[in-house]
């Protein structure tokens, strides 16, 4: 069952046009609503971690110059 929540929250967040970062995001929620382990603490705190990573800010800027 949690795949098929995954997989559906992941294509459904897509399918409405949303980029694959915030659709990811928004699959990893709806898996913390499923299993009863929401904390919107954890999200902003990954949130926050996942775009202070030099290797990945790297890239944009990589391809701006």
């Amino acid at each position: 069952m949690t795949i098929f929540v995954f997989i559906a929250s992941l294509l459904g967040a897509m399918a409405f046009g949303m980029p694959i970062a915030f659709a990811l995001l928004v699959c990893g929620v709806a898996l913390m609503f499923q299993l009863d382990n929401f904390d919107a603490q954890i999200v902003a705190q990954n949130l926050v971690n996942g775009a202070d990573s030099f290797p990945l800010l790297a890239v944009p800027f990589f391809l701006l110059a």
